[in-house]
């Protein structure tokens, strides 16, 4: 894309909505700041951080498309709503890129990333600045460095995998640009693979510069502290380190996938407990998302109102994003013992089923109000599971106890399990289009009947990247 370079304007953006209860930088017209005005001080840098996942947390990305909506539709998740809405949701999920209803919505998907991106580029340089004036420890300004060279790793590799080719099958076919510098100039289409490399060397740097971060020692911490403070909806180290299991999957490096995974759930697993049932079956504040195993959430606050705009059992049938009660049924093999399908899911006096997963809760005191999972421990169960023969079973049978499951036969089909899991566990989480193209599936079930379609996976780019070059 076509980079510009609008790193006053996104600042002053950032950090006017962050602070509604007092202007910020009043004296001089907007026209005139300098960065080294915007970067002038610790807090101004916390803003500017902040107002990054900010942006990570907009409908357009992580909010709606990258989590619970479109990607949830190109993975067959749920049916459009009755003929005759107005949506885009239909041709969605038939794949159908070249719509003139569609292709607005991968256009969004695509601007909003590479823009982050942007604004993340110009925020990394401010952070050594920072440390050699004093302005910001090194400990801290390594730490919101490391975050956001994680946030760059995370935004090019879901436009990888959304935009880039089957990758078992052509890693070396053309794909997308990586951005390093927030210069303006347009980057090459590079080959899926060095896209890949490079999405593991920023999140091998973002490791290296999150060795002493807060989480290692202390847990997610919920407290107001900025840089111990609940690092659980932050880009922690062991959020990085699990980002890097499920890249090297992505690749076919099955031991270095294995090897990440582990090390997150060795070192890190304490602080990431198993949901209680309690937690999970409670009458004001049911615990839907298993926020205690979320290891990195983005802060959403337009959750629950997507949720009545989209899911609500309020709404009408021509109004309504369902699943198919059949495929519902056959997805969670009829057994309402799993939590999953027991709290997740509510009959609605219009005729259909909602999809409660992220409608609100009445204690609003609750720490996880607002967090839009990401990433999740289970995935690494399942990455240690399909990369570890030896001790699958036992990793999914952890993961069905704590979904109030029993244990799998042990003539049970292993990769068979694997997929259902994936089909169950992350529902709203936008993960099962991809697991559907990384391990090639040919066709899935669709969401709007129990028959079968073949899913298309070559998303083709959006028409502001194509049409320059």
């Amino acid at each position: 894309m076509k980079q510009t370079h609008q790193y006053i304007i996104w600042l002053l953006t950032i950090v006017t909505s962050i602070t509604s209860c007092k202007k910020y930088l009043t004296v001089q017209p907007e026209s005139s700041f300098t960065r080294d005005q915007v970067f002038a001080s610790e807090r101004s840098a916390q803003q500017a951080l902040n107002g990054i996942y900010n942006y990570l947390a907009d409908n357009q990305l992580y909010g709606s498309n990258l989590s619970t909506l479109t990607i949830e539709l190109l993975g067959q998740r749920f049916k459009s709503p009755a003929s005759g809405s107005s949506n885009n949701y239909q041709f969605v999920a038939q794949y159908n890129y070249s719509h003139v209803q569609v292709q607005p919505t991968f256009e969004q998907i695509w601007q909003k990333a590479y823009s982050t991106i942007v604004y993340v580029n110009d925020f990394i340089p401010q952070m050594d600045k920072m440390a050699e004036t004093g302005t910001l420890t090194t400990a801290h300004a390594q730490q919101m460095k490391g975050e956001a060279i994680a946030i760059r790793a995370m935004l090019h590799f879901d436009m990888l995998r959304l935009f880039g080719p089957v990758y078992v099958n052509n890693p070396t076919a053309p794909s997308i640009p990586y951005y390093t510098q927030a210069n303006g100039a347009a980057q090459p289409l590079l080959p899926a693979s060095q896209v890949l490399d490079n999405v593991l060397t920023d999140l091998t740097t973002a490791e290296d510069l999150l060795l002493v971060d807060p989480v290692i020692s202390r847990g997610i911490n919920n407290t107001t502290d900025f840089y111990s403070g609940f690092r659980n909806q932050r880009l922690n180290y062991f959020a990085v380190k699990a980002l890097m299991a499920r890249a090297y999957l992505w690749g076919g490096n099955t031991d270095a996938a294995r090897d990440s995974a582990q090390a997150v759930l060795a070192n890190g697993e304490k602080w990431f407990p198993w949901t209680p049932t309690t937690a999970i079956t409670n009458a004001v504040a049911p615990d839907r998302v298993y926020s205690s195993e979320i290891l990195f959430g983005s802060y959403n606050q337009e959750m629950y109102n997507n949720y009545i705009s989209t899911f609500s059992s309020t709404l009408q049938s021509n109004q309504v994003v369902t699943m198919d009660n059949t495929g519902l049924d056959r997805i969670f093999e009829a057994n309402k013992n799993d939590y999953r399908y027991a709290y997740w899911y509510n009959a609605s006096a219009n005729g259909f089923t909602a999809f409660d997963k992220f409608k609100d809760i009445g204690d609003q005191t609750k720490s996880w109000r607002f967090v839009q999972p990401l990433v999740r421990k289970t995935e690494l169960y399942y990455i240690l599971a399909e990369t570890d023969v030896t001790q699958a079973k036992t990793l999914l049978d952890t993961v069905r106890y704590h979904r109030g499951l029993p244990v799998l036969a042990a003539t049970a089909n292993l990769p068979a399990e694997i997929k259902k899991e994936y089909q169950k566990e992350f529902w709203g989480e936008g993960q099962i289009f991809y697991y559907y193209k990384r391990t090639k599936t040919a066709t899935v079930m669709s969401g709007s009947s129990t028959a079968n379609v073949s899913p298309v996976y070559l998303v083709p780019l959006p028409l502001s990247e194509t049409t320059p070059r």
